[in-house]
């Protein structure tokens, strides 16, 4: 309506962007000019925060194949001539992604990794260890958003009521 789209980044869809703002659009009914500047910024924001929310997912599944290379590391490379630790390592790494793409690989790296006590408990304490300052990071990204889009929508009910007389507002 009035503002073109944010930049959709792959695997974002517009129609989704639309159907956010179209929604936001619906509940705020803005009248006025800068009741309509308001409810772009808030939907905008509210799409921010969405995006921010599958991007920190997306990271914990990053990170959690990394916490499963790194307990394969502690199983697999104990005892490990130093000449063959590279190829080792390598076969580590296949091993993760293969976790990553592949169920039938997963339950068996699952199955093996619980025998030396890595249960998903700890699978889960190594991917917040590891992920913790990327978390930090979204975690301000998500406040800020939503301290602005709070502040917004306050702002939307103060040019709401500035627009009603004075009699109704009561």
């Amino acid at each position: 309506m009035l503002a073109p789209p944010p930049l959709l980044l792959p695997g974002e869809q517009l129609e989704h962007y639309l159907a956010l703002k179209q929604a936001i659009f619906a509940d705020l009914a803005p009248r006025s000019a800068v009741e309509w500047l308001l409810a772009i910024d808030v939907a905008e924001l509210s799409w921010e925060i969405q995006r921010y929310r599958v991007l920190r997912h997306k990271v914990l599944e990053t990170y959690r194949q990394k916490a499963i290379e790194a307990a394969l590391r502690r199983i697999d490379m104990i005892g490990i001539a130093p000449e063959f630790q590279d190829e080792a390592e390598y076969y580590t790494l296949q091993n993760a992604l293969s976790w990553r793409i592949d169920t039938v690989t997963a339950t068996e790296i699952d199955t093996r990794l619980a025998r030396y006590g890595f249960d998903q408990h700890a699978i889960n304490t190594e991917v917040h260890v590891q992920a913790r300052e990327i978390f930090v990071l979204f975690e301000g990204l998500l406040n800020a958003a939503q301290t602005k889009r709070m502040l917004l929508l306050r702002e939307f009910r103060n040019q709401c009521l500035a627009g009603v007389p004075m009699r109704q507002r009561r």
